[in-house]
């Protein structure tokens, strides 16, 4: 696993508020040369630390926060690949605590979401013992 510095971070950063964002504005943003964020930018790509860069609507839909439990003898990992290729699925982490995995999700309304949820469970029978869902109120 690579190793993340200060400056990745700072990158990263610039990029959560705008995945858009030219390489000569991130550098000027961070301080350092373009090159150098083209170079970080490109390694952190290849080590899969930047995984894909997508569009986040204000004011439009709504996020979720998926919460999973899955029976024992489920292969967790294949599930949350499954899941994480859906549409509206932004990603799926594997987590510790009283959930084995969260899907953090986009939506247009509460309908597909329900929807969604639904696809979960049909693709899944047995595999998922349950969910709680939490609304994204507000990003910050």
């Amino acid at each position: 696993m690579m190793s993340v510095d200060t400056l990745d971070r700072a990158i990263l950063a610039v990029l959560r508020d705008s995945a858009r964002a030219a390489y000569v504005e991130i550098a000027k943003n961070v301080g350092v040369t373009e090159r150098t964020v083209r170079t970080r930018m490109r390694r952190m790509e290849e080590d899969g630390v930047i995984r894909g860069y997508t569009v986040r609507e204000a004011g439009i839909g709504l996020s979720a926060l998926i919460r999973l439990k899955v029976g024992s003898g489920t292969e967790i990992g294949t599930l949350a690949g499954e899941f994480a290729g859906w549409p509206g699925v932004e990603c799926v982490f594997e987590i510790s605590g009283d959930a084995d995995l969260v899907a953090v999700v986009h939506v247009d309304d509460t309908v597909a979401l329900r929807d969604l949820l639904d696809k979960m469970w049909l693709a899944a029978p047995g595999d998922i013992s349950s969910t709680q869902t939490e609304l994204v109120l507000e990003q910050y």
